[in-house]
Parts: C-alpha cells; sequence; structure tokens
C-alpha cells in the first residue's frame, strides 16, 4: 500500500503546486461530465412527466384498448358499433370498464357565448372511474341515463371557465350545435398532456352523440380489466367476441402497458443520442489532459532524472503520471457531476417539471473518467518512467 501512497502522494503536490494548469486542463471533463448529467437528468424527468401523465389517465397495465381497422392502414375505416362495447360488456369476463369513444366538433351556446371546445366527445358513463378523473362539480351520467339517451353534458375545466366564468354551471342549459342538453358535471382538472389542454373538453352520452355528431362507428374502445395477469385473456375473449360479430378481424388491439414500453423506449432512445453527443467532449477533454502531460513530462525531465538517481523505480515514476492524469479526470467528473445536478434542478425548475437526478449517469461518468484518465495518462508515464537518469540530469529546458 506505502508503494502506492507515495506516487499518489508526489501527483497531488505537483498538481496542487500548478493550480491553474492543472483546472484549466479539467475543463474538458468538467464540460463533458456536467453536459451529460444535465441531458441525461432532463430526459429522466421528462420520462417521469410523460409516464405520469398517462399514468393520470388510468392508463396502466390492466388498460386495453381496440382500434377500428388494421394496424397498417394509414387511414383505419371505422368498423366499431355501439353494440359490440355492449357485447363486450355484458360477454367478455374480468372487465370492469368498457368506455367507447366518438369524437367530433361540438359548437356550445350559452346565452351569448359561444365556444367550441378542442374535442366533443360521446362516451360511455364508466368514463370517469375508467380514466381515473373526478366530477368537482354536479356529477357524472349514469348508465340509465346513457341507455335512455338523455341530453346531459359533463364539461372540462376550461370549457366551464369560458363559458360560464367562475359561475358553477351545473344544471344550466346549454346548447350544442343547436340542440339543447343540460349540464350535469364539471371535471377536475388534468392540465396539458403532449401540449394538449385535456381540460378543453366537452363529454357527452354517446347514445346521444351518434346522431348529434354524425357517426355512428366508434373511434375507439378504452377497457379496463380486473388485473393486468387477466389482461391476455380478455384480448383473446374479445378478439373472438369481435371476430364472430364482423366476420373478419377489422380491428387491432393495443395493451396500455405496450404503449407505456413505446413511449419509454423512445425516450430512451433520445437521451442516449443527446447523451453520447455530450459525452465526445469527454473523450476531448482526454486529448487535452494527454497533451498536457506530455508537456509535464518535457518540463520535468530533470525532476525525473533527480528521483531516479536517488533510487525511484521505474513503477513509481510511472504511477506517479498516472495517478496525475486520474486525479485530473477525477477531480474534473466530480465538479461536472455537481455542476450537471445544478443545472439540471434549475432548468427543469424554469420549466415546472420535477427534476430526476441520474446517478447511475453520475456513476458512469466517474466510471468513464477514471478510464478516460487512465488510457490518455498511461502513454506519457511511460515515456516518463523510460527516461534514462543520466540523460535526464543533462537536458535543460
Amino acid at each position: 500500500m506505502s508503494a502506492l501512497l507515495e506516487p499518489f502522494k508526489i501527483a497531488f503536490q505537483s498538481l496542487a503546486s500548478n493550480r491553474l494548469r492543472s483546472l484549466l486542463t479539467t475543463l474538458g471533463v468538467i464540460i463533458g461530465v456536467a453536459a451529460v448529467i444535465t441531458l441525461v437528468s432532463m430526459g429522466e424527468g421528462a420520462k417521469s412527466y410523460v409516464l405520469n401523465q398517462v399514468r393520470g389517465w388510468g392508463m396502466g397495465p390492466n388498460s386495453i384498448e381496440i382500434h377500428p381497422g388494421k394496424a397498417e392502414a394509414a387511414v383505419p375505416e371505422l368498423t366499431m358499433t355501439y353494440e359490440d362495447t355492449v357485447g363486450i360488456r355484458d360477454k367478455v369476463k374480468n372487465v370492469v370498464y368498457v368506455v367507447p369513444e366518438t369524437v367530433g366538433r361540438g359548437r356550445i351556446k350559452y346565452g351569448k357565448t359561444e365556444y367550441t371546445p378542442s374535442f366533443t366527445m360521446g362516451i360511455s358513463a364508466d368514463y370517469s372511474k375508467a380514466v381515473n378523473q373526478k366530477v368537482v362539480e354536479g356529477r357524472f351520467f349514469s348508465k340509465a341515463e346513457e341507455s335512455s339517451r338523455r341530453h346531459l353534458v359533463v364539461f372540462g375545466k376550461t370549457v366551464a371557465r369560458k363559458l360560464f366564468g367562475e359561475l358553477s354551471p351545473v344544471g344550466e342549459r346549454v346548447k350544442i350545435n343547436n340542440i339543447s342538453f343540460q349540464v350535469a358535471g364539471v371535471l377536475e382538472e388534468k392540465g396539458t398532456m403532449i401540449m394538449y389542454d385535456m381540460d378543453d373538453m366537452a363529454l357527452i352520452p354517446i347514445t346521444v352523440s351518434q346522431s348529434m355528431l354524425g357517426t355512428e362507428k366508434i373511434y375507439e374502445v378504452f377497457i379496463k380489466v380486473e388485473n393486468e395477469q387477466l389482461v391476455p385473456q380478455a384480448i383473446k375473449d374479445i378478439t373472438s367476441l369481435l371476430i364472430n360479430r364482423h366476420k373478419k378481424e377489422d380491428f387491432h388491439i393495443h395493451t396500455q402497458q405496450g404503449m407505456i414500453d413505446i413511449i419509454n423506449n423512445i425516450l430512451n432512445a433520445m437521451t442516449a443520442i443527446v447523451s453520447a453527443i455530450a459525452a465526445i467532449s469527454l473523450l476531448v477533454g482526454g486529448i487535452g489532459i494527454m497533451n498536457i502531460m506530455l508537456v509535464a513530462v518535457t518540463e520535468r525531465t530533470r525532476e525525473i532524472g533527480i528521483r531516479k538517481s536517488i533510487g525511484a523505480k521505474r513503477r513509481d515514476i510511472f504511477l506517479q503520471f498516472v495517478f496525475e492524469s486520474v486525479l485530473i479526470t477525477m477531480t474534473g467528473a466530480m465538479l461536472g457531476i455537481i455542476i450537471g445536478t445544478a443545472a439540471a434542478w434549475g432548468i427543469m425548475a424554469y420549466l415546472k417539471l420535477e427534476a430526476v437526478i441520474a446517478w447511475n449517469a453520475a456513476a458512469i461518468a466517474c466510471g468513464g473518467a477514471f478510464l478516460v484518465g487512465t488510457f490518455f495518462g498511461v502513454y506519457p508515464a511511460m515515456r516518463a518512467a523510460q527516461l534514462d537518469p543520466v540523460e535526464a540530469l543533462r537536458f535543460e529546458t
């Protein structure tokens, strides 16, 4: 152990005696590591935000989505009907919620105020529970009201504010595409998801929307089963039921876990690409370190000769210069982690998003810095160790 401590001590003293040059030499490593930590942390924060938004809408591993038409079709044919969803609800075991969806444009008028929300959707009474969105004013329409085609509407917060300001709309009558509806309730605020205002919508019973929006076809069916383990069997039962009804497989089914995995993979790939680009500066920093170490070997040739003449071995000289290189890169890595973490926190706080510190990236950065320091320090250290003491003592700078 003492054989390693002495070269380490000398290396530390040598760097401490040239503080400014040592700091400038570490800049490439600092910038590289800080960039990697910042970008990876921001990527992890963005991934966490998107996935939390998706899960916040009740989408999880026990969720299924049915889309009409073939998966590869650019413009799918709308082949699903409301009767299909009733059959799924009645005949497929372990299904908890079934939410068919139709989407259209609805011009809403209240008195002299008019507003057209981004989404006017026909959905089932299961919607609120299926997507985990509570009603904060009034109530949601019931299955009985859905079946009896009651003209009820539930607003998102944005629509309620546009039409009624801060007043409660519950119980008021509005016109949607010139058809009278009573406001049953207002949903809790969900905010934006991937730049879409998820509160800018009006929800009406799907049995009413079919005639009002001019389509009897279902755009999408969202289903929840009791637990994740029952999803494969539910998919088999749904597929069999729909093929029997349609006489062909003119639909495709996705699991929400599959969609979450796709989002996860895309965000991971983007983070990896930008991190790899940032890591190039770490490599450039390593080349700079080797350059400075070669200069240091030349400058300290006489010092090396003196050390060798009083008994220092080649191994001692070699370890001294390798330790100097490693100390430079590891110091740069630690400073880079601190700066990168602070930058990630600051940027994510400005964007009002949760910062997720990538400790795994910090560990990889430290390991990478150690390898860079060792790799780019070996050649200068070998040159220093191989110097002839007599020739080194004669050397003049």
